[in-house]
Parts: C-alpha cells; structure tokens; sequence
C-alpha cells in the first residue's frame, strides 16, 4: 500500500528504475513501482524539471512519456536513498 510509503524515485528513465530495483532487491528492500503515461501538455514540462533535476540533456520533442514512481518503507527509506546515492529530501 503506497500510503505508507515514501517515494524514492520519479524519473521517466526504464534503465534508472531497473538500476534502483536491481539494488533494492540485492539490498532485500521492498518496493512498489507505480507507472503512469503522460501525453498531454505537462509532458514537456516534466520531461524539463526532470531533466535539471537530474543535469540530463532535455529534448523539446513532446512524445508519449511514461513516469514511475517508485516507493519504499519509510522506515527502509534512508538506508535506500544511501543505496542509490540520492541525497534525503
């Protein structure tokens, strides 16, 4: 159940969610991946924040873009956010 989760990851990169799954298993931390698509106007928008957020190229080209979120224990949260090198929020 997401509620009692915190979220990890948002990021529209299959290879960064496989990366951080690949860990978590290794690190037995239990997870849950929630995928959304998104082709509307906030496509471009998020594609940009996403894209500052994490000093990537951005690409003007509005296509059909899918975002995961991925979401841990809170109690696993620290430990997880260690494993994949993301700084706490």
């Amino acid at each position: 159940m997401i509620i009692f989760r915190k979220r990890l990851l948002l990021d529209n990169d299959p290879q960064e969610l496989a990366r951080v799954k690949q860990i978590l298993d290794k690190n037995g931390i239990k997870y849950d991946v929630s995928t959304t698509v998104s082709e509307n106007a906030n496509t471009r928008r998020f594609n940009q924040a996403a894209a500052v957020h994490m000093a990537r190229g951005y690409s003007a080209v509005s296509t059909q873009t899918y975002i995961y979120r991925l979401y841990v224990r809170r109690k696993d949260y620290d430990r997880a956010a260690s494993l994949v090198s993301y700084k706490k929020k």
